[in-house]
């Protein structure tokens, strides 16, 4: 298992990843971004399983996402209601509101 993990990250956040490469001897590789000035392209060279789980734990505590790893956004479940529910706001609807009368608006 060689696999590459690719993460974009901006220039003042790269010493923390170095510093965790060097410690976990782990083979990374940096490149400019070419449109954004202030991003960076590193790779990181995961050769075993234990080397992968360290570095996602590494890179999931301090808030680092993996390039190309989005997650979708879930949707929430529409709430259901009851019939119950249903038929007192129908009833709440089809009530005529409480007007007053003429000779009961007060003093104007």
């Amino acid at each position: 298992m060689s696999e590459s993990i690719k993460v974009i990250m901006k220039q003042k956040s790269i010493p923390v990843l170095v510093d965790f490469c060097l410690e976990e001897k782990i083979e990374f590789s940096v490149h400019p971004q070419a449109f954004p000035d202030n991003d960076w392209e590193i790779n990181l060279m995961v050769r075993d399983i234990k080397t992968a789980v360290v570095t996602g734990m590494f890179l999931r505590e301090n808030r680092i996402d993996v390039a190309g790893n989005e997650q979708p956004k879930l949707k929430k479940p529409a709430v259901k209601k009851s019939k119950e529910e249903d038929e007192r706001l129908l009833a709440a609807v089809k009530e005529e509101p409480n007007i007053p009368e003429k000779g009961d608006q007060g003093l104007f």
